[in-house]
């Protein structure tokens, strides 16, 4: 017997209160296509700083237009790209959920902390050195190639902040365009360090080193990333997963379903 008005073995009186707990006003989205109230932002912390270093380039007037217009003019392409050629229609998994899972997802984690070593932090180191020196010629050969690993950073950013806009195949251009223009940033750096008058001017032999040493580490780690892991391994992934959903689950499946089939033999 209770001491209060509820539920009883006779099936009695049950406050409304006493049911299911009344839905949530905001629902977190189950789906990229569900579009919520704060879950999502537009800017983060990375994408600001990556946003102000990119302008900070720009107008030093040491990064060329054509690096300029190229990352200007690509945020319009890859709204393009999500429209007509990989749209992110419901149904389609999420692209914001990890593409390598295990040890392989660790390596890349790994990859990222060399990238951004190699390609942000002693190139950013070099340039403020340089300005601290007055070596505006190796400024100049340096910015390019920060100017477009800036760019990137907040393009990632920007086509991350929409899952619901810009599917996998979209997202994964991103770093696939960039790296393949960076290449040329980071050759042309390269070959302005190699010029003999850089030897000429009045600059610290250690930053002839630096320069030269910096190059060459982003010219061969940027084209190991482009052609060793993003279109050997990354895009096929992407592009498996956006028309065939999780190739992994597909697999677990079919075998789960042959198990089946055989065990059902053994029994009849």
């Amino acid at each position: 017997m209770s001491g209060g008005v509820g539920p009883t073995a006779g099936g009695g009186i049950a406050l409304p209160s006493m049911g299911q707990p009344p839905p949530p006003l905001h629902p977190t989205p189950t789906s990229p296509t569900a579009r919520p109230h704060h879950h999502y932002y537009l800017f983060s912390i990375k994408q600001l700083n990556a946003l102000g270093a990119a302008a900070v380039l720009a107008f030093s007037t040491t990064v060329p237009l054509s690096e300029i217009a190229f990352a200007v003019l690509l945020i319009p392409y890859l709204v393009l790209l999500a429209t007509l050629a990989f749209p992110q229609r419901p149904g389609k998994l999420n692209p914001s959920a990890p593409v390598f899972l295990g040890p392989a997802r660790l390596l890349l984690a790994a990859h990222t902390v060399v990238g951004f070593l190699v390609g942000a932090a002693f190139p950013a180191l070099y340039i403020l050195d340089g300005l601290r020196s007055g070596d505006t010629t190796g400024v100049a050969a340096a910015a390019p190639h920060a100017f477009l690993l800036a760019a990137q950073v907040f393009t990632e950013g920007l086509t991350a902040a929409w899952p619901w806009r810009f599917s996998l195949p979209v997202r994964v251009a991103v770093p696939v365009m960039y790296s393949a223009r960076r290449m040329f940033a980071a050759g042309e750096w390269l070959r302005q360090e190699m010029e003999e008058k850089r030897g000429v001017l009045d600059v610290a032999p250690r930053r002839l080193v630096a320069g030269k040493v910096l190059a060459v580490a982003n010219l061969a780690f940027w084209g190991a990333n482009l052609f060793a892991f993003l279109v050997p391994f990354y895009l096929p992934r992407a592009l498996q997963r956006y028309y065939c959903g999780n190739g992994d689950d597909r697999t677990t499946r079919t075998h789960g379903s042959s198990n089946d089939g055989d065990q059902d033999k053994k029994d009849s």
